[in-house]
C-alpha cells in the first residue's frame, strides 16, 4: 500500500470537497495542491495565470506536487490540468494511490457553469463546448495515470465515492 492518495481529474470533479472527506475519515492530512501554492505566492490562481501565465503555474505546481509528495499519509488534490506534465505523474506514481474522479460533462457543467475561480474558463464564450474540448485532450492521459477510476455525476453520493476509494485504496 502507497503512503498517499493521490485525486486526479477535471476542474470541478469534485478532488478538493472529496480529498477533505477521505482524509477526515481516514485519519489522513489533507493538501491541495492550488490552495499550497496560492499560499507561497500570496495569490490566487487567477492572478498567479493572469501576471505570469499557465507556463509559470505548471513549473510552481510541478515545484509543489514533488514537495508534498514527500509526505506520507496525505490525500493530495492535484489541480485538473497537473496530469499534463509528466513529471507530476511520474512523482505521484511513486508515492501515491491515484485515483480519477472521472466526472461527466453535465456533472462538470453543471458545477462550473457560474464560477469566476477557473482562470482557463473565464473568458470561453461556450464553457460546455470548452470543457468537452478539454476533457477530450486530457481524459486518456487521466485514465493511464490512474490506479482506480470513480465515475462522478450529478447525482453521485459523496458518502459512496468515499467509501469505494477506501476499499480500493485499502486492497491496493
Amino acid at each position: 500500500m502507497k503512503d498517499n492518495i493521490a485525486l486526479i481529474g477535471f476542474m470541478g470533479s469534485g478532488k478538493t470537497t472529496v480529498g477533505k472527506l477521505l482524509a477526515k475519515t481516514m485519519d489522513m492530512k489533507f493538501v491541495d495542491i492550488d490552495k499550497v501554492i496560492e499560499a507561497q505566492e500570496k495569490k490566487s490562481i487567477n492572478d498567479i495565470f493572469h501576471e505570469n501565465g499557465q507556463i509559470y503555474f505548471r513549473d510552481l505546481e510541478r515545484e509543489v506536487i514533488l514537495q508534498e509528495s514527500l509526505k506520507n499519509d496525505c490525500v493530495i488534490a492535484t489541480g485538473g490540468g497537473s496530469i499534463l506534465d509528466n513529471e507530476n505523474i511520474k512523482r505521484l506514481k511513486e508515492t501515491s494511490f491515484i485515483v480519477f474522479l472521472n466526472a461527466t460533462v453535465k456533472c462538470l457543467y453543471l458545477r462550473l457553469k457560474d464560477s469566476t475561480t477557473r482562470p482557463i474558463l473565464n473568458d470561453a464564450e461556450d464553457r460546455k463546448k470548452l470543457i468537452e474540448e478539454l476533457l477530450e485532450k486530457r481524459k486518456f492521459l487521466y485514465q493511464i495515470s490512474a490506479d482506480y477510476i470513480v465515475d462522478i455525476n450529478e447525482y453521485t453520493n459523496i458518502y459512496e465515492t468515499i467509501d469505494k476509494i477506501k476499499e480500493a485504496y485499502i486492497i491496493s
